[in-house]
């Protein structure tokens, strides 16, 4: 008989920084796993060498060294300030080696389908004729999958691009290059565009902060992590933040670029310390959104109308999981009514990691949200009264914890913020006390038997209807 079965095991999808630290933490507990990885290699969104990797040759870290690695793993001395991808890359195939997970991680293996069924979960794996079954889902894949694109009339008879798509400056070499978009990666690329392309215009919806990644010579991170242990109401640092960075960088005017209609804090923050001196050195013509095409005319909607080669979207993506449902993880407006982003406020039994944007470490979020769903997992094996706790609190589904004051816009569908969404993981954790680890006498968790308690019912998952 060719059915895998292992419905005493969670399903982990992914093998980045995400999947990386639910099998750390899964391992640590006790919690037995699968974790599948498509490519043939690990790292998602960084590794260069593999479909799934989105980076490009001047990716750094946007967050510092020493605010961006697990905290129970911190990276290395000798590393830059902010290291580049590839030293990201080694950093996380060392983190799995140190913890044991490297060799778990079942590569070359893709979910091409995931149904919830009365026992758990029916996972079909490419090229295998069987489905396997799991008791639990953890969705670890990320959500750099699907490009999003501005529907823009008109037709562009050059060359677009994607910045998923973008890998180097070879790209951009004697071209004529409109970048569309102000976030991290479209300003990257635009900054490199300044080096080899014949003209750079970058097409900016609004204007937007661009923060250094040094202030007063220190990361400008850890300034603000200090900032943050100070207790004060959100408007007032808003503004404290907003007044900092005009004394330490200036006016957007002054450089040539937009004024920001908001405050700081109410943005996914663009780390740029270059791409203002080059506005202001004429190497960048700034404009608005983009109105229409017109061959290899690009017209604005100012009026202003420039001659390119190649169009990049800088654009972001849309939230979408490829293989399953994803009325299970979004609403009708396309964010996740996920409770934190992470747990099912009904199904005892599907989790997302790393499914956030925030202004800080988004490693260190994923680790803590995998000790909050192993933790679960355990009290409800257990059937420990934390699971019925937990079960009720997070039946109220995507509850905006710090994730207000945000400009309404696509960019920010899963954005929290950093330090506050982290104490609130934080103390549900401490809620949760020593469960799975002392408590843990055994080295595995046998969920087989468990009775996994959807809330409101007090029945075991093998009773839900799927």
């Amino acid at each position: 008989m060719d059915i895998k079965s292992d419905t005493d095991k969670v399903c982990i999808v992914g093998a980045g920084f995400s999947g990386l630290a639910a099998a750390k933490t899964f391992h640590e507990r006790g919690i037995p796993f699968d974790c599948l990885e498509r490519e043939k290699d690990i790292g998602g969104l960084w590794n260069e060498a593999t479909p799934t990797g989105v980076v490009y040759d001047s990716t750094y870290l946007v967050s510092s060294r020493k605010y961006t690695g697990f905290g129970d793993y911190p990276m290395p001395d000798d590393y830059p300030t902010y290291p580049s991808h590839r030293e990201a890359l080694a950093y996380l195939r060392s983190y799995a080696e140190e913890f044991g997970v490297l060799d778990r991680v079942e590569l070359n293996t893709t979910v091409e389908r995931a149904e919830r069924t009365s026992g758990g979960w029916r996972v079909q794996v490419a090229g295998e004729t069987r489905p396997r079954f799991y008791r639990a889902l953890v969705l670890a894949n990320g959500h750099h999958h699907l490009p999003r694109l501005p529907k823009i009339p008109g037709k562009f008879t050059g060359e677009t691009m994607h910045s998923r798509d973008y890998r180097g400056v070879k790209q951009l070499a004697d071209k004529r290059v409109v970048v569309v978009g102000a976030g991290n990666s479209a300003c990257d690329i635009v900054v490199d565009a300044t080096a080899v392309a014949r003209s750079v215009h970058q097409s900016m919806r609004r204007g937007t902060y661009f923060v250094p990644k040094f202030m007063l010579g220190r990361p400008t991170d850890g300034i603000v992590n200090f900032c943050e242990k100070l207790l004060m109401p959100r408007a007032i640092r808003n503004r404290l933040y907003t007044l900092w960075q005009r004394l330490m960088v200036g006016s957007n005017t002054r450089y040539g670029l937009p004024e920001p209609e908001h405050r700081i804090m109410d943005t996914h923050p663009t780390m740029n310390t270059i791409l203002p001196q080059l506005v202001a050195h004429g190497r960048i013509g700034v404009k608005p959104d983009i109105a229409e095409f017109e061959g290899r005319t690009v017209r604005f909607i100012d009026g202003s109308e420039v001659e390119a080669d190649l169009v990049v979207f800088g654009t972001g993506y849309q939230i979408s999981i490829p293989f399953i449902d994803n009325d299970l993880i979004l609403g009708p407006d396309g964010r996740s009514i996920l409770y934190l982003n992470v747990f099912h406020p009904e199904f005892d039994d599907l989790f997302a990691v790393g499914l956030v944007q925030a202004n800080g470490s988004i490693w260190r979020l994923a680790d803590a949200q995998s000790k909050l769903v192993a933790s679960f997992l355990i009290a409800a094996s257990e059937q420990h009264e934390r699971a019925s706790w937990f079960a009720k609190l997070k039946s109220q589904g995507a509850k905006r914890i710090a994730q207000t004051g945000y400009v309404a816009s696509d960019r920010h569908r899963l954005e929290f913020n950093y330090y506050a969404y982290r104490r609130h993981l934080k103390r549900l954790l401490r809620r949760f006390g020593a469960m799975g680890t002392a408590d843990l006498k055994s080295g595995r968790l046998n969920l087989a038997g468990s009775r996994l308690i959807a809330h409101g019912a007090g029945k075991p998952l093998s009773t839900i209807a799927s």
